[in-house]
């Protein structure tokens, strides 16, 4: 039997997409067990199994040949996210002691960019700040992300009103960096940002990320699909780096942009016609693609 197992993410698997999925499995497969079908109903030979957690991500991407999907976040490059459902965009502290918007699966650059407002304080998370390198080389990270540290490497120590360099936020901007989110914690507090922006009310930091997640996995899977926003820049050349350290097979399918189609469902419905998914993706891609908001699909090894 082939094992088919598609992770959903926080807020993707209160959406459409997730019950347009879970429709089709009550009307076509066999159900066996809870969140997991079987298919086709008669003499079956797939399995079909829908995760929600890190962990369940996580041995997913050691189950041998499995076809995996992740239908979520990309958090901007931080990682998957997963949580129960109607997790909100600000989860409750007393509810929600752990962030789940702030828990991610590691699985990337060494750093991502992200916003100050519309991300930082707009889930209430706290990520670790990256900390700036006397130099980037060595650094793995896409080369719109190296330009941004080459030029704030080179700024040094400079004045607030310095495009590119890396200032404090409280320094100049103290305002902004006094604000308390609705955790009740005040993570702009010591942060620097790299750029202002919107009429200095919106501001781009950096913040760890890494691949330590990742780095525990031998990729045994056959198949991942990253059905997430940008997952092509944000988590290739970390998914290669592990495949080439674990002499795995697994084949990529990434988003080269931003995606809201629901291209989860026609690539499980291509598994199941029997379409080996790991070569022959030229229909499938095809099919995919032709969906407003697919977020633009290749194949990668």
């Amino acid at each position: 039997m082939t094992d088919i197992i598609i992770a959903y993410g926080c807020e993707i698997r209160d959406t459409e997409n997730h019950t347009k999925v879970v429709d089709f499995l009550k009307a076509d497969a066999t159900p066996a067990g809870t969140d997991k079908w079987t298919y086709p109903k008669k003499a079956p030979v797939h399995t079909i199994s829908l995760i929600y957690t890190k962990a369940g991500f996580a041995a997913a991407l050691n189950k041998k040949d499995a076809v995996v999907i992740y239908d979520g976040h990309s958090r901007i490059g931080q990682g998957p996210v997963f949580g129960p459902a109607g997790v909100t965009t600000c989860p409750d502290k007393t509810k929600f002691p752990l962030n789940p918007w702030g828990d991610n699966f590691r699985m990337g650059h060494a750093f991502a960019d992200i916003e100050c407002i519309d991300d930082i304080m707009h889930h209430g998370t706290n990520p670790t700040e990256f900390k700036l390198p006397a130099a980037s080389k060595g650094v793995l990270a896409s080369k719109g992300l190296i330009d941004i540290l080459d030029d704030a490497i080179k700024a040094g120590k400079a004045k607030c009103g310095t495009a590119g360099a890396w200032r404090k936020l409280p320094d100049c901007f103290p305002k902004v960096a006094a604000q308390t989110n609705c955790r009740g914690s005040k993570p702009l507090a010591s942060r620097h940002f790299w750029r202002a922006r919107k009429g200095n009310k919106e501001f781009d930091t950096l913040v760890a990320v890494g691949d330590a997640d990742l780095k525990k996995s031998k990729l045994e899977c056959a198949v991942l699909f990253m059905n997430s926003c940008s997952s092509k820049r944000h988590f290739l050349a970390a998914l290669q780096r592990q495949k080439a350290a674990v002499k795995s097979k697994c084949m990529f399918y990434v988003t080269a942009d931003s995606c809201s189609a629901n291209t989860t469902l026609p690539f499980l419905k291509a598994v199941l016609a029997g379409k080996d998914v790991t070569k022959r993706s030229k229909a499938i891609l095809k099919k995919m693609n032709g969906m407003s908001g697919s977020g633009f699909i290749s194949l990668e090894k």
